[in-house]
């Protein structure tokens, strides 16, 4: 999996010497967070955050749906 540094926001991409992860290319941060390596969500965590993001998405997704609603300029 690839993802962006959380200091400077560049694209990483996964390292291929002993150690897992990946490394910035711009500021040389590692990173283990989206491996998951030494680290356990347990269920009910991990069940809670997906519960909370699909609420977070229903709620912008209604909220987007208000908007179009009220856009005069919509066909």
């Amino acid at each position: 999996m690839r993802c962006s540094c959380q200091v400077c926001g560049t694209y990483m991409t996964q390292s291929e010497g002993l150690e897992k992860g990946c490394v910035c290319p711009n500021c040389l941060t590692r990173c283990k967070q989206c491996l998951g390596t030494d680290s356990v969500v347990p269920r009910d965590q991990l069940k809670q955050a997906a519960m909370l993001f699909l609420m977070k998405a229903r709620k912008e997704e209604e909220g987007a749906d208000e908007a179009d609603e009220r856009d005069p300029y919509r066909d």
